[in-house]
């Protein structure tokens, strides 16, 4: 007599059991018995590959709708039925097939009880600071499974970089884990724009200053204070770029640019008027 497994009682969730409830059965078993948590428990692995499997099928619903069906084609004329309540036992026998042989499971994964070869690939995303981009350091990723892995952010991580980290994907029937796949996300800040390495920000200066040239003090991405000399007669949307003061790598480091925007008052005193003008008079620009 073949052992069928029945993945309801497997999850402990009833059939109508909504597909949030069947994740967190899963989420809360998968953690509970993955290998890692259970050294020196030979049947871990097969147990976490079991709720694996059973939470591959239950959690689509084209796939739940199908094993519903195969289950109910399997017992539906020989009694007791399979709706997770009835016994306690995640596993009923059947007539169809030899001892060891699971029909259900050969359904959804092939012929053998178990997926065989590499685990599979896992992909996860991190957020990170733009802050925390730029410094780099250690973060934790949580995997659907409840698994929590550690990470290493290299220094200055853009926005979009996919790492990988070996053998902590999905276990495999041969035992050998797929790879994790992170991908960094970099919350933008208001400040600063980055293209590459390089940063980009705006200085806002008055027109005397943009005509006669100044020196201002300014706040880079590491929160160091730069001076900035602002050159005589630099034009509106001018930048100047200054070497090393970018975003910082384990290889280089970027520049920043500063972009200089002129601000003209909008109104003036009668006598600021007439003093702007005689001195403008006087030295040929009007």
């Amino acid at each position: 007599m073949a052992e069928v497994t029945d993945y309801y009682t497997l999850l402990g969730v009833p059939e109508t059991a909504s597909p949030e409830t069947i994740k967190r059965a899963y989420r809360s078993l998968a953690r509970d018995s993955h290998p890692d948590r259970n050294p020196g428990d030979p049947n871990a692995e097969e147990r976490f590959k079991a709720v694996q499997r059973a939470y591959h099928v239950l959690s689509d619903p084209r796939r739940r709708e199908s094993y519903d069906e195969a289950r109910q084609s399997l017992f539906g004329g020989l009694g007791g039925g399979l709706d997770g309540r009835s016994r306690p036992s995640s596993s009923r026998t059947s007539p169809f097939g030899p001892d060891g042989y699971d029909p259900l499971v050969s359904l959804f994964f092939g012929d053998e009880p178990t997926p065989a070869g590499r685990g599979a690939d896992v992909e996860a995303q991190v957020k990170l600071t733009f802050d925390q981009a730029l410094r780099g350091g250690r973060t934790e990723v949580r995997l659907v499974d409840g698994e929590t892995v550690r990470l290493t952010v290299p220094k200055g991580v853009r926005s979009g970089l996919k790492v990988r980290v070996r053998g902590r994907g999905r276990a495999g029937g041969t035992g050998e884990r797929g790879d994790l796949y992170v991908t960094f996300r970099v919350d933008p800040v208001a400040r600063f724009r980055r293209e590459g390495d390089n940063l980009h920000v705006v200085e806002i200066v008055s027109a005397v200053e943009a005509m006669l040239g100044a020196t201002r003090s300014i706040t880079n991405a590491y929160g160091q204070t730069i001076k900035v000399h602002i050159p005589p007669g630099t034009q509106p949307g001018e930048r100047l770029r200054l070497r090393g003061q970018g975003v910082e790598t384990d290889s280089r480091r970027g520049d920043l640019f500063v972009e200089v925007q002129v601000t003209v008052p909008r109104s003036l005193t009668d006598e600021q008027r007439e003093a702007l003008e005689e001195a403008a008079r006087r030295v040929g620009l009007l």
